[in-house]
């Protein structure tokens, strides 16, 4: 299916954890793969373990970077996960002539949560009420505030600086933190809804549109400094039908205003009963990696699509496939760790679980793990896929038993276990 790509040479923008699943999905294909990121601590840059080739090399210095494209006849340039890198390979992307599935100006659209709302009110999406006018927040509209509310910063993903906020010094403390976490300095205060999170996810093929995947999202219950913490992302949806109903169509048009022809689009919304509102919208990979789920239920592998994208300039792959229904349960499960230095950490057993598709550890012995309530206190993410809920819930507290991390004084780091109750609440 991607033939064209294979013997190519892709240039992939960063070196975390997460793009070792770019590097390997393209060797997969035939594809030569070279990681670039400053630094040479593997520890902290594990792409450049697995890539064919990796370049000690400040991404955003463009003027370089393309010139080393040029010397090593690199065919193409991918990233993902990120707005901040996407848009450097955008960018370069377009500096060199190369096939990229967005352009520089649309991620700026998307990454900015002022214009992704600006969007929103233009095609009919609904969005939550905000209490910040321009991005600095006044003392008149602080005074206005209705608790709860989310503060977030306005340009900045990967759950970074946001904060959950019940009074007024709560409210203060976060518009720091938001603040200090913004590329502009500016900041989102908006209504914290009640409801379920939603990850919708729609592939671009050719200009079709195809509504891919719908994950209702548990998030963690460990604290308000963690509450935007996703401990369970669970699909098929509950809120299919609603979704369809009210929301599905203006998200379409919001795609085709941005002029996507090829690509994806990820959307994130709080969903109740009677509603379903917006709050972000990311034209990158998301750090779920759900690409991994269509794949095994679908057979619709989206990432190896943006990669064959990279180095061809199409998409390939077939959306007659595409299903968010699935057929089955699938869903990913996610365990985050306390602040501290990782002494001991096992799994032992589980990769003989029929039932686990996939086991992504994000930690070892000697990392440092900082309690800052984003996701980078994640240690280690399960991909599980089960005929019922039932099957889900069992898999689950299988995994619980067997995931056991310590730090170097021995005491437990890991977050209180999930409730799987909560799925039939």
């Amino acid at each position: 299916m991607f033939e064209a790509a294979k013997g190519k040479k892709l240039l992939i923008i960063g070196c975390e954890t997460n793009i070792t699943n770019i590097v390997n999905e393209a060797k997969k294909m035939g594809v030569y793969t070279i990681v670039v990121e400053r630094g040479t601590d593997i520890a902290k840059l594990p792409a450049k373990a697995v890539a064919d080739e990796a370049w000690d090399v400040d991404y955003s210095d463009m003027d370089t970077l393309e010139g080393l494209c040029r010397e090593h006849g690199v065919d193409g340039i991918m990233s993902g996960y990120s707005e901040g890198k996407v848009l450097w390979a955008a960018t370069l992307s377009q500096r060199m002539g190369m096939p990229f599935y967005v352009t520089p100006e649309q991620v700026e659209v998307t990454r900015n949560k002022r214009c992704f709302k600006a969007l929103c009110e233009e095609h009919g999406v609904p969005i939550a009420k905000e209490y910040c006018a321009n991005g600095h927040i006044t003392d008149s509209e602080r005074d206005a505030v209705q608790y709860p509310v989310i503060v977030k910063p306005s340009d900045y993903g990967g759950r970074i600086g946001i904060s959950v906020c019940w009074n007024r010094e709560e409210l203060d403390k976060a518009i720091e933190k938001a603040e200090s976490s913004s590329v502009s300095g500016t900041v989102v205060v908006e209504d914290y809804l009640h409801g379920t999170e939603l990850m919708v996810i729609y592939t671009v093929v050719d200009g079709e549109i195809s509504l891919s995947l719908i994950n209702d999202k548990y998030l963690s219950k460990e604290g308000n400094a963690y509450a935007c913490l996703c401990d369970v992302a669970i699909a098929p949806t509950r809120f299919y039908d609603l979704y369809m109903e009210t929301v599905d169509g203006p998200i379409r048009k919001m795609i085709q205003s941005l002029g996507m022809t090829d690509g994806i689009a990820t959307f994130q919304f709080i969903a109740n009963p009677q509603k379903i509102v917006a709050f972000e919208m990311g034209l990158r990979l998301n750090g779920g990696n759900d690409w991994k789920v269509l794949d095994a239920c679908n057979g619709i592998n989206y990432m190896q699509m943006l990669i064959h994208h990279s180095l061809t300039g199409s998409m390939g792959g077939d959306l007659g496939k595409d299903n968010p229904l699935l057929g089955e349960y699938m869903s990913t499960y996610v365990v985050y760790a306390h602040g501290g230095e990782v002494g001991s950490f096992s799994y032992d057993g589980l990769e003989k679980c029929p039932e686990i598709i996939d086991i992504s550890p994000y930690a070892k012995p000697g990392k440092v793990v900082v309690d800052k309530g984003t996701t980078q206190q994640r240690v280690i993410s399960f991909k599980i896929r089960t005929a019922t809920l039932e099957d889900m819930e069992r898999v689950i507290l299988h995994i619980q038993e067997n995931v056991k991390m310590q730090n170097v004084d021995g005491e437990n780091m890991l977050f209180a276990r999930f409730d799987t109750k909560r799925f039939f609440a």
